[in-house]
């Protein structure tokens, strides 16, 4: 079969950059394949409970974020995205049914039926989404319109930042929508804004790859200059109808590293504000200390040494009691040995009952 392709945008990108020398470019054939753990996952993989992980709650297979079912159970089973007390009993039990896990985040499931394989469409466990206190879900939200509305896009992106393998996004400048001369239009909009988020305010002059060009009716087409907004990934990522952009965890670091340099995460007097800037893995934290009365806490803390040399990074942090929360294992031991208390999300949320006196004053 053969396959045809332009390299027209690639050339005029180059044009547009005037580099004060061009390079030779020369096209070789190489081959690329998607590994074959997540090709499995994509379709569904058959394992033993004992296979699966757990990241702070939430399930995992090889570095990967999963959703975990029971095939057998046709259209009446429910899907699990965290160790929820459901999980928890049949591990203890020892329960040993056909569990399938993906990271498909189609909301279609393979399932048995009597005359054989088939999609469907399941529901969420309920239990797994109190586990996190997904969006508030036990403190400040109705739980049925959540489960109703569940997407499972959006939560993969929700706790992206929680696993070393991203999921595929679409790039900004994918062709599909975009006009041919999008990347010039995007490169003119972002100088003519300064490198600056329209939503935070945050300069991303030092990573421009970080700043998009959001269209702001969802047509890609419309490039007309009150269709168009500057936005950090960030601020990017948490647009309507943008789920399919899972960040990783180093990229939502890049950009509150530069916010808290510029003085942006300094004056965050409302909670709405703590929950505009941080990471969204820690969002269930926020409304279960929103609804503890809780004082607010201060986003991307740096936690120093002895020396007074960086020692760690928390995405939340009660400096007054050296208490915290982060997301990678390491901050969390490198705090630990700096004189600080630090836990994860999960440890979290299964203790915060017990010691928010604690964390009111």
């Amino acid at each position: 079969m053969k396959l045809l392709f332009s390299l027209h945008s690639l050339m005029h990108a180059i044009e547009i950059m005037e580099p004060e020398k061009k390079g030779k470019f020369t096209l070789a054939l190489q081959e690329s394949h998607i590994d074959k753990i997540s090709a499995e996952l994509e379709q569904g993989k058959d394992v033993e409970l004992k296979d699966i992980e757990i990241e702070s709650g939430l399930l995992s297979y090889q570095g990967r974020h999963v959703s975990l079912y029971i095939k057998a159970n046709g259209s009446n089973a429910r899907f699990h995205v965290s160790d929820c007390s459901t999980l928890q009993s049949m591990r203890s039990s020892g329960r040993f049914e056909r569990y399938v896990v993906t990271n498909n985040i189609s909301g279609e499931f393979i399932i048995d039926t009597n005359y054989g394989e088939t999609k469907a469409r399941l529901k969420v466990c309920q239990n797994c989404l109190r586990k996190l206190n997904y969006r508030g879900c036990n403190t400040a939200t109705q739980i049925h319109p959540i489960v109703q509305n569940f997407n499972m896009a959006e939560f993969f992106a929700t706790y992206s930042s929680f696993f070393p393998h991203m999921p595929s996004r679409l790039a900004e400048t994918a062709k599909s929508g975009y006009s041919d001369n999008w990347s010039k239009i995007s490169s003119h909009y972002r100088v003519e804004k300064n490198f600056e988020c329209e939503a935070c305010s945050v300069n991303m002059r030092s990573h421009r790859a970080l700043l998009h060009v959001h269209h702001v009716s969802g047509v890609k087409s419309d490039n007309r200059p009150f269709n168009l907004k500057a936005l950090c990934i960030d601020c990017h990522s948490k647009q309507a109808k943008h789920e399919h952009m899972a960040l990783s965890h180093r990229e939502r670091q890049i950009v509150n590293d530069l916010r808290k340099q510029q003085g942006l995460l300094s004056v965050l007097g409302e909670w709405k504000e703590l929950f505009d800037y941080s990471d969204p893995g820690v969002h269930g934290v926020l409304h279960a200390c929103q609804q503890a009365y809780l004082k607010r806490p201060e986003i991307n803390y740096f936690v120093e040494d002895d020396f007074g040399d960086f020692a760690a990074r928390l995405e939340l942090a009660w400096s007054k009691h050296n208490f915290g929360i982060a997301i990678s294992v390491n901050d969390i031991e490198d705090a630990t040995k700096n004189g600080w208390r630090v836990v994860s999300v999960n440890e979290f949320l299964d203790n915060y009952k017990y010691q928010a006196h604690n964390l009111r004053e």
